[in-house]
């Protein structure tokens, strides 16, 4: 159990700085996050859009 709640944290950790990575840099910060993914503008707004759900799915998960 202690490792399911371990990595819950780690991805909730990632996510959270993936989502600030691309707020704070734009679309540029897709190749570094993303680096073998080709990305385009849809890409890089479909992710803006899910990750905060992502956070509240991981977060909810991790009290549970």
């Amino acid at each position: 159990m202690a490792t399911l709640l371990n990595n819950l944290t780690n991805s909730l950790i990632e996510t959270r700085q993936r989502y600030a990575m691309l707020k704070d840099n734009g679309i540029d910060s897709m190749s570094t996050i993303y680096p073998a993914i080709p990305w385009n503008a849809e890409l890089y707004y479909h992710l803006l859009a899910t990750l905060p759900k992502e956070i509240d799915r991981l977060e909810q998960r991790i009290m549970k």
